[in-house]
């Protein structure tokens, strides 16, 4: 039961990251509106502007990234004190760290499977197979989707 418990959070990340596959099922996103499709046709400049007090998509995007690494970090047993305000920051980038940015979001993705794959059973049901990173994902994919009509 534990592996296919796994086999479904894989399968949901996956999703988030990549949308839904054309022709398949869905868990609850379409096709083409996961974290990568979402974010790769935008600008350095588009992902900086900020809409009043909102964070920025590229803030959104390094937060992710930081949630995922700290997340991993955090079922692994490290469970040291974490600045999550400034994960946010910069709210702005260039073209290069634009890609970085993106780049070190999947890391953090591969990064955080690795790491719930590597959890004995128990504690990867225990630690809630990982279904609160990815809700939270989702809720900042959200927020990155509701900021596009801004750039």
């Amino acid at each position: 039961m534990t592996d296919e418990l796994f086999s479904q959070m894989e399968e949901l990340l996956r999703e988030t990251f990549e949308g839904a596959r054309p022709g398949k099922g869905t868990q609850y996103l379409d096709y083409d509106s996961g974290i990568r499709n979402t974010l790769k046709n935008l600008t350095a400049e588009q992902v900086s502007r900020r809409r009043g007090a909102h964070p920025s998509i590229a803030a959104h995007a390094r937060h992710m990234d930081f949630h995922l690494r700290v997340s991993a970090e955090w079922v692994l047993g490290d469970h040291s004190k974490r600045d999550w305000i400034a994960s946010f920051e910069p709210q702005t980038v260039t073209a290069e760290e634009w890609t970085r940015v993106q780049q070190d979001l999947e890391a953090a993705r591969a990064e955080f499977l690795r790491a719930m794959k590597s959890l004995p059973h128990e504690k990867f049901v225990s630690e809630g197979a990982g279904m609160g990173a990815i809700a939270h994902l989702a809720y900042h994919l959200g927020a990155i989707r509701q900021l596009l009509p801004a750039v």
